[in-house]
């Protein structure tokens, strides 16, 4: 019975394994921009940071609903130049640690750059690719992405990466841009690739459990959804 178990649970590994190399690539040009040799990380810093973006304006919230504890090690997946690091960094302490992923070699750069000069030696920056973050198998407490989710160019495949590197128990935090007709802007509904309930079925699909949607000051553009390992 047991070997029969094992072997049930390897064959639908298999099946996932197989399942996510054969997945459609969703959005093959939305990251073009971050992966030039010619991308701007001071320009793209002053863009993410501009007053008129609600994830800029609500991030003191954010990190607060988070409940973010001294020593906890946690993920920044498309960090972007390092708004919401910077703040994990803080918040995790010097007994934390901040992994900031990204697909751009020049935003991490910025990053790396920037927690030298802070003295933030808690944050790490690991570069990630389309497919996977690279990061350690059950290496972090917690995972973050802000305005990213709609980047995954192969969601399924990425979904089942982020819950590799997540430990047992650990939590994901999905904070998105709300797409709904008639009151999204008309930039975000072409922009983002799904709705809200398409990113939950999506991310449930790939093992997590979704515990709710965080209530936060300030977002009325966006979500933040709190998952479960």
């Amino acid at each position: 019975m047991r070997n029969h178990v094992i072997a049930t649970i390897f064959c639908l590994g298999a099946f996932a394994g197989l399942a996510a190399a054969q997945e459609a690539n969703v959005a093959p040009t939305i990251n073009e921009n971050f992966k030039s040799a010619s991308l701007d990380a001071e320009n793209w810093a002053t863009r993410f940071t501009g007053e008129s973006r609600e994830v800029y304006n609500a991030r003191m919230d954010v990190v607060k609903a988070m409940g973010l504890k001294p020593g906890d090690r946690i993920a920044d997946i498309g960090a972007g130049t390092g708004l919401y690091t910077r703040l994990f960094a803080q918040a995790v302490g010097p007994t934390g640690d901040v992994y900031a992923n990204d697909i751009a070699p020049k935003f991490l750069a910025y990053i790396a750059q920037n927690a030298a000069r802070d003295g933030l030696k808690n944050v790490e920056t690991v570069q990630g690719g389309d497919r996977t973050t690279n990061l350690p198998d059950a290496s972090v407490d917690v995972i973050f992405n802000s305005d990213v989710y709609h980047h995954f160019e192969y969601p399924m495949t990425m979904n089942a990466d982020l819950r590799r590197a997540l430990k047992p128990g650990g939590r994901m935090y999905v904070l998105e841009f709300e797409k709904l007709a008639g009151l999204s802007s008309a930039n975000t509904m072409t922009h983002v690739r799904a709705p809200k309930e398409t990113v939950i079925a999506e991310i449930t699909k790939a093992g997590f459990t979704l515990v709710e949607q965080v209530k936060v000051p300030g977002l009325r553009e966006n979500y933040l959804l709190n998952f479960r390992r």
